[in-house]
């Protein structure tokens, strides 16, 4: 998540760009220790489970996070099992032309 926050979050986020972390089941301390221990400065919330849909499609729960990205109209646009720098910086640079 590290790599999240400063490769893109703090990158792109004076153009419009958004990231979240979504948790599922966790204490708000819990993600404030998280949030301070990795130095991520993107949002981290704890989603009761519906937008967690996107993220394990049909309901089926994965032991890995996924990253998710959403276009301007709320088209999911790419879900990944883990993340690569350069291809997520090539896709949002493609969706702020958009």
């Amino acid at each position: 998540m590290p790599d999240i926050d400063s490769k893109i979050y703090q990158e792109y986020k004076d153009q419009g760009v958004l990231v979240y972390g979504l948790y599922q089941g966790e204490s708000a301390s819990a993600l404030d220790d998280f949030q301070e221990q990795t130095g991520v400065s993107f949002p981290l919330v704890n989603d009761p489970g519906t937008l967690n849909q996107f993220a394990f499609p049909s309901g089926v729960g994965y032991p890995y996070p996924r990253d998710v990205v959403v276009d301007k109209n709320l088209k999911v646009r790419s879900i990944k099992n883990s993340f690569n720098a350069k291809e997520m910086d090539t896709l949002v640079k493609q969706l702020l032309a958009e």
